[in-house]
């Protein structure tokens, strides 16, 4: 629809360039493109004019500066060059979004390392909780530095913002146009309806199966250890706003085998770090510190980002690096059905062969009379916490 309106413009398709902006993530072959834009448009598409954002390309970077606090602003030269960007955002949850799409997904790791870390001293909010959390205020200050380099030339970003609903699988609720922080708000307020849930009161434990499908990293592939740790931690202890559903310093089970197998092709420093590194030290921190830029800039592992359709090899450090905040708050994470004990416990994870064992633990550790809570989740959603 977005190409049509152009062309009633007058735009020539050759001045168009259609980018995946995945940022760090890894890049899509032609064939996985076209599960998203159709096989029709990238069939006719040519792959100089349909290709994936390089954020290991020195030549197409621009550095525009830094923030208030010091944060370092590169991207795209896309973005700053181009006579008009127009980022096509499909945000199914208060993470996605606004200034990020543009920060993160046409971003490098120069920019990037500012803020997908761990921070020793980081209150722990959730960044589904945009009114609390630090991280978007981070990327919105980057953001208003690419927007006053991008007002030197009379230009803005345009985003058009797709809204999801709560649906299995999930439909568009909303579509708006706009300027990146303001239309993030419209669909931040569509989110809160469709996604937050009121909960009243902290549970001891919590119970949560978890669904390979609610991971996002292993899409056209499958999922490791690593993304199981950030599964639970992330994308399970992580839903909440306010406060998390479990009280601190209780214990959060979940459920999944957890098997120790790697995609190489596709995480080929995620298989490095799970066998030389974890097995030295599991404490996030020291891991980023010691690791994250010989990670980053670790020749075969750029080569592999750029033209072997593998994650960059700072990306399982990122993730690794998130699961520290509830890891800190909770007692203990207990990996229900787990079929490989040694590859839960290298990621975190205190494994159990069934359900009804990590109960039975929990209990003898919180109390026959703790409060469970188990949530049902077919489709994620957020729980908005009142202590």
């Amino acid at each position: 629809m977005l190409l049509e309106e152009l062309d009633k413009l007058g735009v020539d398709r050759y001045n168009i360039r259609l980018v995946c902006a995945g940022g760090l993530h890894r890049m899509w072959t032609q064939m996985e493109l076209a599960t998203i834009l159709g096989d029709e448009l990238a069939s006719r598409t040519s792959v100089s004019r349909l290709f994936n954002f390089d954020a290991e390309d020195k030549d197409d970077l621009v550095f525009l500066g830094e923030t208030k606090r010091g944060q370092e602003v590169e991207v795209s030269r896309l973005v700053t060059d181009s006579d008009q960007l127009i980022y096509v955002s499909h945000p199914w949850c208060h993470f996605n979004g606004g200034w990020k799409t543009v920060t993160v997904g046409l971003g490098s790791w120069r920019a990037m390392r500012h803020h997908h870390r761990p921070f020793v001293k980081a209150s722990g909010k959730s960044v589904l909780d945009p009114k609390r959390s630090a991280f978007p205020k981070l990327l919105n200050e980057m953001g208003a530095v690419i927007e006053s380099e991008l007002a030197k030339k009379g230009r803005r970003v345009l985003v058009v913002e797709g809204t999801m609903n709560n649906k299995a699988p999930q439909e568009l609720a909303q579509v708006v146009a706009g300027h990146p922080p303001e239309a993030h708000e419209k669909g931040l307020e569509i989110m809160d309806r469709q996604l937050v849930v009121d909960v009243k009161g902290q549970s001891d434990v919590v119970v949560c199966g978890m669904d390979n499908k609610r991971d996002p990293y292993s899409k056209l592939s499958f999922i490791n250890p690593i993304l199981v740790r950030n599964l639970a931690l992330s994308y399970t202890y992580g839903l909440f706003q306010n406060v998390p559903l479990v009280k601190p310093g209780g214990i959060l089970i979940v459920c999944h085998p957890c098997p120790r197998q790697f995609d190489a092709l596709k995480y080929p420093s995620y298989v490095e770090m799970f066998e030389k590194v974890l097995p030295q030290t599991k404490d996030a921190v020291e891991i980023w510190d010691v690791y994250a830029e010989e990670y980053a800039h670790r020749p075969e592992f750029v080569h592999r980002y750029r033209y072997g359709y593998g994650f960059h090899g700072s990306h399982p450090l990122i993730l690794y690096g998130q699961g520290i905040y509830g890891l800190n708050y909770l007692n203990s994470v207990f990996l229900a059905g787990a079929t490989d004990f040694e590859a839960a416990r290298r990621v975190g994870l205190v494994p159990f062969a069934s359900v009804e064992e990590a109960v039975a633990e929990a209990e003898n550790i919180m109390g026959k009379d703790c409060s469970i809570t188990y949530l049902d989740m077919p489709q994620p959603f957020i729980c908005n916490v009142e202590p």
